[in-house]
């Protein structure tokens, strides 16, 4: 071939996104610049125009698995291999190349994440979904690349059902300046989570970028920030540091379960994929009182639960006696056969995610627990039930009383999270009810309870959004936080709820007092006097994306400052910058 010798693998490698210990390792075509080609897309593209395309990729996959054979501890990794959509739907060729690789190197469709996308529209051209769907049942999965850039990438999801998902690097560019991007991952993440795959966020190269992935539940990340492609060996690593720094210099206090999913967790020994069955009928005899076990594949990573009652069809089958007689045939019975799906979550998921996964499966007994991308244990639905409850007993602790609303305690993490996240702009409104006094004597804390409970209801509706935090500081006093929205934008959502506010406010007062505009009612010096219906001031600090957070004391004096600011504007609303 006239391209030996010239054409390299880079490997790139694939990490837990918690953690940096590396999932797997993506093989990346190399050099074909010296061939005059300005890509990898040009030069396929050349190859295939010539003939040559289904040969190249067979050198390149030759290429790619014997240096990702010279890995140390590669058979507990995977190999990410880009698969041309031609090569695909010409037929079985290439399913063989692979096999044959892997028979070759003494690995495991497990060490196998072969990536396709929607390029050459796979979806859309006769024959596509049925190649996909032989090389799907002949490796046991595949991964789809680049989603979110293809107009069918949703058809190919549909019907490929992938074990994984790789994120286009439109989606993560900038994600963490960009709400629109953050809403668009987030549903995609939670999509492909119900679905039982997993999310790798690929392309990301700022801290930023990767704190919002991280956040919104990606499991794998890929890209600068982790490192980039290389072609020499010595430079890769089983855990990449870096991605543990950026962790620990992540001080936000985000609300975390991991301890209580650790404590909860039945970390049973998983029966592997290959096991012999006779082995598992013995792991059933002597633990009688184990309906399932866990079942993980050879590098792993939990792929269902095995139960009790299907192995008993093979005992109560026509022929099941007589297998049983003969452990050699007994044996060679593949346990996959009996394999049910059970949902999986990371460790470090938020048990209101794991719930929601959970939920959405029938008649589930739990949940498999990840862990540095490998198994780590089984949730069962009465310790994910006991970990809810935990959660609802130590919120209700820190919610105001009256509203339901965030208590101080958590606006003051909310505050602290903020501080030590510089890279994201926040808006914080303090908003403080207008001749709230004289209301509460003239008509009773009972009325007044109502009023508070009515702007706990149009705060808690009108921001009840992605990168907003409500919380009632006490009394008459609210707080409303907005992550990376934009100034202009805060401010006008503020003065909606406000206006709401004032126009739904006047329910509870007499008709008299609304058609007067005013209330009579005694001052704090005991004066009887006119005052004006219940309005709301606010107070809105802005901090810009790449500036410091000011320090507590700081912080009050700027908000005392801000709010008497506000009660004395006529707009009773002010913006003041940080």
């Amino acid at each position: 071939m006239r391209y030996a010798g010239t054409l390299d693998i880079a490997f790139q490698p694939i990490v837990d996104i918690h953690t940096g210990r590396v999932f797997g390792f993506e093989a990346l075509t190399r050099n074909v610049q010296s061939l005059g080609f300005s890509s990898p897309t040009e030069f396929f593209d050349r190859c295939h125009d010539d003939g040559q395309l289904l040969a190249v990729e067979e050198y390149l996959l030759t290429q790619a698995f014997d240096k990702f054979a010279r890995i140390e501890g590669y058979k507990a990794l995977k190999l990410f291999i880009n698969l041309d959509g031609r090569n695909i739907m010409a037929g079985p060729k290439l399913g063989l190349v692979i096999a044959a690789l892997r028979d070759r190197y003494e690995l495991t469709n497990a060490n196998l994440a072969l990536e396709v996308s929607e390029r050459h529209e796979l979806s859309e051209t006769e024959g596509g979904i049925p190649a996909l769907l032989n090389l799907r049942s002949q490796f046991g999965s595949l991964t789809l690349d680049d989603f979110g850039s293809g107009h069918a990438n949703l058809q190919l999801f549909y019907h490929v059902e992938p074990s994984i998902l790789k994120l286009d690097r439109f989606i993560i560019s900038s994600i963490g300046s960009d709400p629109k991007k953050s809403v668009f991952l987030q549903h995609i993440v939670r999509m492909a989570h119900l679905l039982g795959s997993l999310v790798v966020a690929e392309g990301v190269e700022t801290p930023q970028e990767y704190y919002v992935c991280r956040e919104l539940g990606c499991d794998l990340v890929q890209g600068y920030s982790v490192a980039r492609p290389t072609t020499s060996l010595a430079e890769l690593e089983l855990s990449y540091a870096g991605i543990a720094a950026l962790r620990n210099q992540d001080r936000r206090k985000t609300e975390s379960d991991v301890n209580m999913i650790i404590n909860q967790l039945d970390t049973t020994e998983p029966i592997r994929i290959n096991q012999d069955i006779m082995e598992v009928f013995d792991r059933f005899k002597i633990d009688r009182e184990r309906t399932f076990f866990p079942v993980v594949d050879q590098v792993g990573f939990p792929v269902g639960l095995i139960h009790e009652r299907d192995l008993k069809v093979i005992v109560y089958s026509m022929y099941g006696r007589e297998l049983l007689r003969n452990p050699r045939r007994m044996a060679s019975t593949s346990l996959a056969a009996f394999l049910k799906p059970c949902t999986v979550a990371n460790v470090n998921a938020s048990t209101e995610k794991i719930l929601e996964i959970f939920s959405s499966h029938q008649d589930s007994e739990g949940v498999l627990i990840v862990k540095e991308s490998q198994y780590g244990g089984f949730l069962h639905a009465r310790s994910l039930l006991k970990i809810i409850n935990e959660k609802s007993l130590q919120l209700a602790r820190d919610q105001n009383p009256l509203s339901r609303l965030p208590g101080n305690i958590l606006i003051q993490d909310y505050l602290a999270e903020a501080g030590s996240d510089p890279q994201a702009a926040y808006q914080f409104a303090y908003l403080d009810f207008d001749y709230f006094k004289p209301f509460n004597d003239k008509f009773g804390f009972r009325t007044g309870d109502r009023a508070i409970l009515m702007c706990a209801d149009i705060l808690r509706s009108a921001f009840a959004k992605e990168g907003r935090f409500v919380g009632h500081v006490g009394g008459d006093d609210f707080f409303v936080g907005f992550r990376n929205s934009e100034a202009d934008g805060a401010m006008t959502e503020i003065q909606d709820a406000l206006a709401k506010f004032s126009r739904d406010v006047e329910s509870l007062y007499p008709p008299e007092d609304r058609d007067n505009g005013f209330i009579q009612s005694v001052s704090r010096d005991g004066k009887s006097q006119t005052f004006p219906l219940l309005t709301i001031s606010g107070a809105i600090l802005h901090k810009d994306a790449g500036r410091n957070l000011p320090g507590m004391d700081n912080l009050s004096a700027l908000i005392a400052a801000a709010k008497k600011a506000a009660k004395q504007s006529t707009e009773r609303l002010v913006r003041v910058n940080i």
